[in-house]
């Protein structure tokens, strides 16, 4: 690999170099059998750093109404390098592929305790009469059992337990490191039109693309101390994309304006924990969820030297996106993965898993949380862990995207940015209860053990009254691009 990379930029002098078009970089496209460019080459890395922060709220019911309450704050740090490289076929026609591989991730989950004046449980009073902040003493998650009340640590391998246990602790959850590669991306570009052959129309480009998991899926258990698993530590989320694109420009004078749209379709992968029950119960969902969405914005270019191939580009871009129809890996899926509150079984239809067998696993777990055959000890064997994946509510992203765009030569290119995003709230937990019409003897109702019932709901979280949702929801990504072009 390292004697294909070096012999690159020969591959591209004994080719041809291409001349890079003066359209926005959403419809750049390699083109070969041009004159004086018989074979077009593109091969670029870029790095990206998200950051990402969250609250994660949870309904609660007073008898009469429903209430939404402050719970837990999420943080996740993730580099990102994506390798990528684009082979024109034709004139305006290439295939890509690109492999963003993962050097870090990590995510924390604290005590939201940002309201001023932070009020808790037991500092209710007639001046301050609802709690604003949240500590062990008020913290639903720890209630519930869903996690340990002194916390969880991950990265402590040889005693992740009671690290989070002081008073004044504001962390409670701790995920592993993790990293390696999820999906690969191929895909097909072919421009209609393009502005530099007809002046007078405008560039447009119109792609194909597979996303496919290649990475073997992420998983979380609590069981490290002995064997830390190697699922704890990976990335892939087992699903393939697949999709259609396309990206308009139209340059007059210093302005290049631009508009894409995108839509991909999720689709469970072979190894995957996107699991389908259909055939024991009524689940609703079983796919992840697909996605559409578009962007719209300008590259303003107050700096071209075209006899020199420079070029000085700021780009402006707002987006929108759309998430539906599936389930997925939210912001609170390792609190969910592997917690004694959310055993389960995969059969309702059997009467495994009682809510008998429940309770006493969750009052185990309780006093033994360093025991991770917390469902043997307890006696309930015919329960099963719960992998963390919930079927999630449509969302909506929306955000802004604000960079420098630099042709440096002919075959030399740069870009550097920052884009923000946020999320609409959403429910992360919301599987319904079944199918009263999956067989049973009342058509109104589901009936408990039986396979009208919906085996990957978890009434713990999918209950109206304590359900999970997320609001606030805010990543930033700094970027880099570098770019050659034979």
């Amino acid at each position: 690999m390292r004697k294909l990379c070096g012999l690159l930029p020969v591959v591209g002098l004994f080719l041809g170099i291409s001349t890079t078009a003066s359209a926005a970089e959403v419809t750049r496209v390699a083109s070969s059998f041009d004159e004086g460019n018989p074979f077009d080459l593109h091969f670029g890395v870029g790095y990206d750093f998200d950051f990402k922060k969250a609250a994660i709220l949870r309904e609660w019911s007073d008898g009469t109404t429903n209430h939404i309450a402050r719970d837990l704050l999420y943080r996740q740090q993730r580099h990102t390098v994506l390798p990528r490289m684009e082979i024109g076929l034709y004139k305006d026609i290439a295939v890509y592929a690109a492999l963003p591989v993962v050097v870090s991730d990590n995510r924390n989950y604290s005590f939201d305790q940002e309201a001023d004046p932070c009020v808790y449980s037991d500092q209710v009073n007639a001046t301050n009469p609802v709690a604003t902040c949240v500590n062990h003493m008020n913290s639903t998650s720890i209630r519930d059992g869903i996690i340990p009340r002194d916390g969880f640590d991950a990265t402590n391998t040889s005693n992740p337990y009671g690290n989070f246990g002081g008073a004044d602790t504001e962390t409670i959850f701790q995920g592993p490191t993790r990293r390696g590669i999820d999906q690969l991306h191929v895909g097909l570009k072919i421009g209609i039109l393009n502005q530099e052959r007809l002046s007078h129309m405008p560039t447009w480009i119109i792609g194909l693309e597979g996303r496919f998991a290649i990475g073997k899926p992420m998983t979380f258990s609590r069981d490290i101390i002995n064997n830390d698993p190697a699922g704890n530590h990976r990335v892939g989320r087992g699903i393939h994309e697949l999709g259609v694109w396309t990206a308009l420009s139209r340059r007059y004078r210093f302005l290049d304006p631009f508009f894409t749209a995108y839509w991909y379709q999720g689709i469970r992968a072979g190894n995957t924990e996107f699991r389908n029950f259909s055939s024991l119960g009524a689940q609703t969902k079983i796919n992840p969820q697909s996605m559409v969405g578009v962007s719209f914005g300008t590259e303003i270019v107050p700096f071209e030297r075209k006899a020199k191939s420079k070029r000085v580009a700021i780009e402006l871009r707002g987006l929108a996106q759309l998430r539906y129809n599936g389930r997925g890996y939210s912001e609170a899926w390792e609190l969910f993965s592997d917690s004694p509150a959310l055993v389960g079984t995969k059969d309702p239809a059997s009467g495994a898993c009682t809510q008998q067998d429940i309770n006493r696993v969750v009052q185990y777990a309780g006093n033994n949380p360093e025991d991770p055959n917390y469902i043997e000890n307890s006696g309930s064997g015919g329960c099963e862990v719960f992998n963390g994946i919930t079927d999630l509510q449509d969302f909506a992203t929306f955000g802004f995207r604000g960079g420098l765009n630099a042709q440096l030569s002919k075959t030399a290119s740069l870009s550097i940015g920052v884009q923000a995003l946020t999320n609409t709230r959403h429910f992360i937990t919301m599987a319904g209860r079944g199918d009263a019409d999956a067989g049973g003897s009342d058509p109104e109702r589901v009936e408990p053990n039986t396979a009208e019932v919906n085996p990957v709901r978890r009434d713990v979280i999918d209950n109206v009254g304590r359900r999970y949702l997320v609001d606030d929801v805010f990543t930033v990504t700094p970027y880099f691009r570098f770019l050659l072009t034979f």
